[in-house]
């Protein structure tokens, strides 16, 4: 697992200070893309435009061979769980808008593992887990606050799919953000939770934005920094979405360095799975999205932090998204132990 890289340097517990000062845990800033194809990133497609990922992946540490699950719902829910779908009963395509299942109750998520550390813990994006009851929503499943989309995708201005609305605040219908872009919804939800963070707690921030998932509704800002006589529509407009991605990377660096966080913070950036052909590339590998081949289950990923020990390199180690809870949980200075996954029956 992941976890064990805490002893190669890969990563930094800075244990001594965990346990002198039991105030200071790490804060967590994870952000997981929406199709976010493998060779759809500047530092590796001059074609693209993410100077924020390309500074943050260059001066910190490249995960080249880092897998996540085929689909949205399986990788998020092992991610949240640490447990491999297959043995979750979430290996089955995705949840659908509107089937009645959600991510097992009796499984714990990461949020409430860092809760019980004394993190504060929010969510911003897109959640896809499940919202058939009350006690499948990420309010109920460790977050403090969500803000963004239960369902896996939907028109970026009026938030609808299947001709039914889809934007919450918390466990409520939030109307007001009809005609307003999901990118700039994300972004006002980012700066909420910067703003009113308490910075004497640690923070777990969990980004998922929709960006560049289908429907590629790109705003003209982004979408016009691709010209047409060099992109065709689908990928132009794909990039448009990746550029936003990006933009709101930006806003979270920002927001972590005016308020004196960044000094403390692990950004870990990945990608849900590969891009979806022909919108994006997972250029050298094979297949996409849904598939079981490199191009859809390897995934765009970097670590930054300035508690990192070396940095400005790319690591080849082999990790599994499964890996990352056991790993936050080991550097806020928790431990998981065998049969903790289930906490209930």
């Amino acid at each position: 697992p992941l976890s064990l890289f805490l002893f190669t340097g890969v990563l930094v517990t800075n244990a001594y200070l965990l346990q002198k000062d039991k105030v200071r845990k790490p804060n967590f800033v994870f952000i997981m893309a929406d199709d976010l194809g493998y060779h759809d990133i500047g530092l590796r497609n001059p074609d693209v435009i993410t100077p924020n990922l390309d500074a943050l992946a260059s001066k910190g540490v490249i995960l080249t061979n880092n897998y996540v699950q085929a689909l949205c719902t399986p990788s998020r829910h092992a991610l949240m769980s640490g447990r491999y779908p297959s043995a979750s009963a979430m290996q089955s395509m995705v949840i659908q808008p509107m089937e009645a299942r959600c991510a097992g109750l009796e499984y714990k998520f990461l949020p409430q593992y860092l809760k019980e550390l004394g993190y504060k813990n929010h969510m911003v994006g897109k959640w896809h887990l499940g919202y058939c009851r009350d006690e499948c929503l990420p309010t109920s499943r460790g977050f403090d606050t969500f803000y963004g989309l239960y369902a896996g995708a939907g028109d970026y201005w009026s938030h609808e799919i299947f001709g039914k609305y889809d934007w919450h605040i918390n466990g409520d219908i939030h109307f007001e953000a009809n005609g307003t872009h999901s990118q700039d919804l994300e972004m006002e939800g980012l700066d909420k939770v910067f703003d009113e963070h308490d910075s004497k707690d640690p923070l777990f921030l969990y980004f998922a934005p929709q960006n560049p998932h289908t429907p590629s509704q790109p705003t003209d800002e982004f979408l016009n920094l691709y010209p047409e006589d060099k992109f065709d529509d689908i990928r132009r407009k794909y990039l448009g979405l990746t550029s936003g991605l990006d933009a709101m990377v930006g806003k979270i660096v920002e927001k972590l360095e005016n308020n004196g966080l960044m000094d403390n913070t692990y950004v870990i950036f990945v990608s849900d799975n590969g891009a979806d052909p022909p919108e994006g590339l997972n250029t050298p590998f094979r297949g996409g999205k849904g598939s079981l081949f490199e191009g859809g289950t390897k995934s765009n990923s970097f670590v930054y932090s300035p508690l990192l020990n070396k940095t400005g390199y790319e690591n080849d180690g082999l990790m599994h998204i499964t890996d990352w809870l056991p790993t936050l949980v080991k550097l806020a200075g928790g431990k998981v132990m065998d049969g903790q996954y289930i906490h209930c029956c």
